[in-house]
């Protein structure tokens, strides 16, 4: 039983509807009424980053409520220390549910497992507010207007994605992925003894279905912010621009989203490989892609994601 049940009825929610929280802000309704000078754009950035940063910095805190080295009382000191910057300004800026629950995760307790179970349903609370805020946030503001030149000395050679180098793994569970309203399925697999915790974590979720959104900086890759919090090693990462097309992906650190590679990309980070799906069906994902593309930057219309075990 989660410490908090009433967050946890609105995190199940979520996974399928809107956030008011959400609605509220992008249509300019929120009590306060956030901005300067009558319009509220600026808020709603604000927002949109901010949200994003706090979740991030949560997912790190309950990674260190793990380490038995560090003592309760401390680990709530950091929390307390850190978590006004985030939480008594997303507050105001349209999010009180936030920073009610922020406020009783960060009171005293002695016991380890309440405080990280606290910071676990919190993180995937703030996550889910993530997801959709991504999906919502009008990036077609800068799709024409901020463009990289398509000829001159700051283009960049695009970017050729690397034959699978990670050998051949010995287990390999199948899943499958399936995008609606598009109707595109793929086989996929996973590398459970590449990263065996972290595979373990995301199969006990299956299935799920969750709003799939794009990225707005890694080139050609999808993301969908999955309804878990895994605090596993992941000793096999793999750097993005590196990855074959058809890598399937788990960020813990950016808010437990499962990513689906479907072109090349110039991102330099490393992020823990989840499997890939198979070489027969890579040829579908452009179509996906592109659909989530114009979803996520333009239409904003719902596309789903529903990753099950086969």
């Amino acid at each position: 039983m989660s410490a908090f049940p009433e967050l946890r009825e609105l995190i199940t929610s979520f996974v399928s509807e809107e956030p008011p929280e959400i609605r509220e802000i992008r249509t300019g309704t929120v009590h306060d009424l956030p901005g300067s000078y009558g319009q509220y754009f600026t808020a709603w950035d604000f927002s949109n980053s901010i949200v994003r940063d706090y979740a991030m910095n949560l997912y790190q805190l309950t990674r260190m409520a793990t380490d038995e080295s560090l003592s309760v009382d401390n680990l709530l000191t950091v929390f307390r220390t850190l978590d006004p910057i985030y939480s008594t300004f997303l507050g105001y800026n349209g999010f009180p549910t936030l920073a009610k629950y922020a406020d009783l995760v960060g009171q005293p307790t002695q016991s380890r497992e309440e405080f990280l179970d606290r910071l676990t349903t919190f993180t995937e609370y703030v996550n889910r507010l993530t997801a959709w805020s991504h999906h919502y946030f009008p990036w077609d503001l800068g799709k024409e207007r901020y463009r990289y030149p398509e000829n001159g000395a700051a283009a960049l050679p695009e970017p050729t994605p690397a034959p699978d180098s990670l050998g051949d793994p010995l287990q390999r569970i199948p899943v499958r992925l399936t995008w609606q309203p598009l109707g595109v399925q793929v086989d996929a697999e996973i590398y459970s003894d590449l990263n065996p915790e972290l595979c373990t974590d995301v199969l006990k979720a299956l299935p799920f279905t969750v709003v799939q959104t794009h990225a707005v900086v890694s080139g050609e890759s999808m993301y969908a912010w999955a309804p878990l919090v895994s605090v596993a090693p992941t000793p096999v990462r793999e750097r993005i621009c590196d990855a074959p097309i058809g890598r399937l992906r788990f960020s813990q650190a950016t808010g437990n989203k499962v990513i689906v590679q479907y072109g090349p990309t110039s991102e330099t980070l490393s992020s823990p490989v989840l499997g890939k799906v198979i070489d027969s069906h890579t040829d579908r994902l452009a179509e996906v892609g592109k659909a989530v593309w114009e979803s996520a930057f333009s239409s904003k219309e719902l596309i789903w994601l529903t990753v099950e075990r086969l």
